[in-house]
């Protein structure tokens, strides 16, 4: 199984982001994954923009760009009746880091289920401070999620995320727990960042998430397997409702924010792309 190659499709599925703005966006998630990402994940895949959901090839995992999902952010993963996972992403300004983190995140857990044991994040308020041991559900790209940490790749903003050591239970001088390196030691949030666990004593779940450099503990009670629903999905259902009375993922999309997004989502080198294109024809043209 560890030797199939995962295959991933961003498709735009509704205005106003179009397919010429997903490749852009696909080219640089490709590189990421295969410069960045594969390497230190042990995963090689193939990242493809499609121009509409009935192009896409019935095995690949779709990641679709939609104009109102109901959910925007980064948690739009699900599986459908088959148990394979999909994706969805708001088309909102900066849908590009979005989109990157779906991806990577598809790419380490596809299923949804995956989960690491190990201490409690540190220095963490009670009750988490009193635990001995819990499981991590892996989420590579939420602990480093925060805006200041992306990166660029063609231009492109695209997600951060952790490295297997990030699982370690010890930490050491040297070790890289995330790819640009913010994250210090396991475990650990970043601002804006967070981390889902689940005490295995009783199967309460909990959040640790950082807002202002303080540390807050996300109590999601009870989770229980579910037909035909991953952990993850679980876990996101979780946080809607400890958030509803926010209002959390239940925005109307902004028409003039869908706009900004698809002038915004082509690639900022987009000026050295068509001097390279216009060099390129006039090559061609000269071919005998």
């Amino acid at each position: 199984m560890s030797n199939l190659t995962p295959h991933v499709a961003l498709v735009p599925d509704s205005p106003p982001v179009t397919l010429a703005n997903v490749s852009a966006v696909v080219a640089a998630i490709q590189k990421q994954v295969t410069r960045d990402f594969g390497p230190l994940w042990g995963i090689h895949a193939t990242v493809d923009a499609f121009e509409k959901l009935e192009a896409v090839p019935i095995d690949y995992w779709p990641v679709i760009i939609r104009d109102d999902i109901k959910e925007p952010g980064a948690a739009g993963y699900h599986t459908d009746d088959h148990g394979q996972p999909f994706s969805l992403v708001q088309a909102d300004p900066g849908w590009e880091l979005t989109a990157s983190h779906e991806v990577l995140e598809m790419l380490a857990d596809p299923f949804g289920n995956r989960t690491i044991a190990g201490p409690p994040p540190p220095k963490s308020p009670a009750p988490v401070s009193k635990f001995t041991r819990v499981m991590y559900l892996v989420e590579v790209c939420d602990p480093c999620e925060g805006d200041q940490f992306a990166y660029e790749v063609n231009g492109i903003q695209l997600s951060d995320f952790i490295t297997p050591h990030y699982y370690d239970p010890n930490g050491a001088t040297g070790v890289q727990y995330s790819f640009r390196g913010s994250i210090k030691e396991p475990h650990t949030v970043l601002e804006d960042g967070y981390v889902s666990f689940g005490n295995p004593v009783d199967n309460r779940w909990y959040q640790i998430i950082v807002k202002n450099g303080q540390s807050q503990v996300r109590d999601l009670g009870v989770i229980t397997a579910a037909q035909g629903k991953s952990l993850r999905e679980l876990v996101d259902r979780a946080v809607r409702e400890t958030r509803k009375n926010e209002h959390y993922r239940t925005k109307s999309p902004d028409a003039g924010k869908l706009a900004m997004a698809a002038a915004a989502s082509g690639s900022p080198l987009a000026e050295s792309s068509a001097a390279r294109a216009k060099l390129l024809r006039s090559y061609v043209k000269e071919l005998k």
